[in-house]
């Protein structure tokens, strides 16, 4: 078992003001033994040795009240660093709260997102479409989105724009050709952009927002629509072709 250190620390401060208190009473007493005389100072009336005392300890009062003065001045500034630490701690402890509830928010949002371009690709490629997929083809790939490929769905309406995109007429009809597509497209950027704000708010570096917008499929297919719709400042690849917008 380690020792406690039982080491004595005194501050500077306080030993200057021994030194100078024990140098004050042993010159006083210098002086008052060798000019005044004990005998003599003993006799003098009591309002007289009053006095004396009076001004001979006033001095280190007010050197013990300066003294005091820095020391607290001494402590408070730690207490002040103590509580701007523990504000600090806080604030990290209420962020990675909030970045918890957003990792739990993140899985459910994905797969919100997942379902609306689901019926959205059902909508282009299923019976009442190009009839590319088939109703039992379509349940089968939903029960695999819902699994945990929550971006299926998302991937291959990706993979229907690229596929057309030198087909700006096509695109169009893809996202906006009808009034269900329309909301399915209005309603996954809704979603995706409360999202993205979410992560933001969490994410003092901007990774998690970077990488919701620009390094995930999601994020791809949001800015697929946004610039189909002809939203402003939006590229959603490099390169990427001019297509006709609203």
């Amino acid at each position: 078992m380690q020792e406690e250190s039982t080491e004595f620390s005194l501050d500077w401060r306080v030993a200057l003001g021994l030194v100078i208190t024990l140098v004050w009473i042993g010159t006083g007493l210098l002086y008052l033994l060798g000019e005044v005389g004990w005998i003599n100072f003993v006799h003098l009336p009591t309002a007289d040795i009053g006095s004396f005392l009076e001004g001979a300890f006033a001095p280190l009062a007010f050197l013990w009240l300066v003294i005091g003065h820095f020391m607290q001045q001494a402590e408070i500034s730690a207490n002040t660093r103590a509580i701007k630490l523990q504000e600090k701690s806080a604030r990290r402890l209420e962020l990675h709260s909030r970045q918890d509830s957003y990792f739990k928010l993140l899985n459910l949002v994905q797969e919100q997102l997942g379902g609306i371009a689901s019926f959205h690709y059902m909508s282009v490629a299923g019976p009442t479409g190009t009839g590319e997929i088939s109703g039992d083809e379509f349940t089968e790939q939903r029960a695999l989105s819902s699994s945990g490929d929550h971006a299926w769905f998302v991937r291959k309406m990706i993979a229907l724009v690229i596929t057309h995109r030198e087909e700006p007429e096509l695109v169009q009809e893809i996202l906006f050709g009808t009034e269900i597509r329309t909301r399915h497209s209005e309603s996954y950027t809704n979603t995706f952009r409360k999202l993205l704000s979410q992560a933001e708010a969490v994410d003092t570096d901007d990774m998690l927002a970077d990488a919701l917008l620009n390094g995930s499929a999601h994020g791809l297919y949001y800015r697929i629509i946004c610039y189909v719709r002809g939203d402003e400042g939006v590229e959603p690849f490099p390169g990427a072709i001019p297509i006709s917008r609203q």
